[in-house]
C-alpha cells in the first residue's frame, strides 16, 4: 500500500545521506524500513556497554585487592 506524503526537501536530503545509493522517496522508505534493525542494534550496544561497565568495576575491585595483598607482602 502506498500513500502520498508531503515531505520537506530537507527530510528527503537527510534520508539520502543515510540511505546509500537511494534517492527521494526510496531513501525515505529504506530508512524507515531499516529503523527497527537500527534500534535493536542500539539496544544491544547499550546492554553491552552496561556489561562492560560492570566488568570494569569488578576488575577494579580485584585489582585493588591484589594491590593490598602485594603491599602486605612487601611489609613482611
Amino acid at each position: 500500500m502506498r500513500c502520498a506524503l508531503d515531505l520537506e526537501t530537507r527530510l528527503i536530503k537527510t534520508a539520502e545521506l543515510y540511505a546509500p545509493g537511494r534517492t527521494g522517496v526510496d531513501a525515505v522508505t529504506w530508512l524507515l524500513d531499516d529503523y527497527p534493525r537500527l534500534v535493536a542494534e542500539l539496544r544491544q550496544l547499550r546492554k553491552r556497554v552496561d556489561q562492560i561497565d560492570a566488568e570494569e568495576a569488578e576488575f577494579d575491585a580485584r585489582l585493588e585487592a591484589l594491590q593490598i595483598a602485594c603491599r602486605a607482602l612487601l611489609d613482611l
